[in-house]
């Protein structure tokens, strides 16, 4: 588990929060951030699952010689896709860590 006594973890999460949450979210009380945070997850859950479609979408045509796409822009596509897909599950990550740390300041917080 994180140490988030540690002032530059701090830092850290607050960054994460002014990317994830817009100004007036930030405003908001702990509870109603963690939910916010959720809704994001699950939004990110969808934009995995389109990403996870389009490239066995694109993989799928070009298997079986159904598009007319040369290789080096279907690799650029798949290129293209997987790094959005990895990029999607970091950010997934960053939610994550920001939900445990919003509930551990929130228990602080009592």
């Amino acid at each position: 588990m994180t140490d988030f006594t540690d002032d530059r973890e701090q830092q850290r999460m607050q960054s994460y929060i002014n990317i994830h949450l817009k100004n007036e979210k930030q405003t908001l009380p702990i509870e109603e951030q963690i939910e916010e945070l959720y809704k994001k997850d699950r939004n990110k859950w969808i934009m995995l699952a389109v990403n996870v479609a389009a490239l066995l979408i694109f993989g799928y045509s070009f298997y079986f010689d159904i598009t007319e796409l040369s290789q080096t822009v279907f690799l650029i596509i798949i290129a293209i896709f997987g790094i959005n897909v990895g990029l999607i599950f970091y950010q997934k990550k960053q939610l994550k860590e920001l939900v445990e740390y919003l509930t551990w300041k929130k228990e602080r917080e009592k």
